[in-house]
């Protein structure tokens, strides 16, 4: 089965960063590190965490003036351990054009709207199309949508935050599907992925937690 979960480090405890990462090396497609946790870690703590083999996805959810977020994607580049790096789509247009045209070999990754709030389908994709037409290279948008966003794109990557476990905790998540419900409509698919956090980390096992999320899809 591909790897298709991104295991969102969502703290900014970094010995246990490094222990979750161990954990799912074998299982995981990737890492998310937000704000919380790179604000401690720095580089130097990117570089440590990209020694297990796994995709970086740095979700900073840039959004300021153009001309800012391009030279922050332009400084986030020179790092050369991170492969996906998120920005707001609500910047609009010229601002994902500018960060776009500095990302070289980072992929940029639109955020829509946060799982965490509710949104309409038309919402979600009036900022995919506008993700599209700046050429980056994804989105970020609820596995309630992912059937909409493919259908205007089927080279967008998309990332589903909002995957819970089978037992139906949303946490504060309001767009969400299990992952089993994320597998099913997306079997297909060799770009898209899912980003899970709390119900792998949260309580007992990362390693035994994700290896249960995957096998709750056969």
């Amino acid at each position: 089965m591909r790897k298709n979960i991104f295991v969102a480090l969502d703290f900014s405890n970094f010995d246990k960063a490094l222990d979750v990462a161990n954990s799912v090396k074998d299982h995981a497609a990737g890492i998310k590190i937000t704000n919380e946790l790179f604000s401690i870690i720095g580089k130097d703590g990117l570089k440590k965490l990209s020694s297990f083999g796994l995709d970086i996805f740095l979700d900073l959810k840039l959004l300021d003036v153009p001309n800012t977020v391009k030279k922050t994607v332009a400084s986030i580049e020179t790092l050369k351990t991170v492969k996906y790096l998120t920005v707001h789509t609500s910047g609009g247009y010229d601002m994902l054009k500018s960060a776009n045209e500095a990302a070289k070999v980072l992929e940029l990754l639109g955020v829509t709207i946060l799982t965490s709030q509710h949104a309409s389908k038309e919402q979600v994709l009036t900022l995919v199309n506008l993700a599209i037409k700046s050429g980056i290279k994804g989105v970020i948008s609820s596995a309630q949508e992912y059937e909409s966003v493919r259908s205007l794109s089927k080279d967008l990557k998309i990332f589903c935050p909002g995957i819970r476990d089978e037992k139906g905790n949303k946490h504060d998540q309001k767009r969400t599907k299990s992952y089993s419900e994320f597998c099913d409509m997306s079997k297909n698919d060799s770009k898209v992925y899912c980003v899970i956090g709390r119900p792998i980390y949260e309580s007992g096992d990362a390693g035994q937690n994700i290896k249960k999320i995957i096998q709750s899809a056969n």
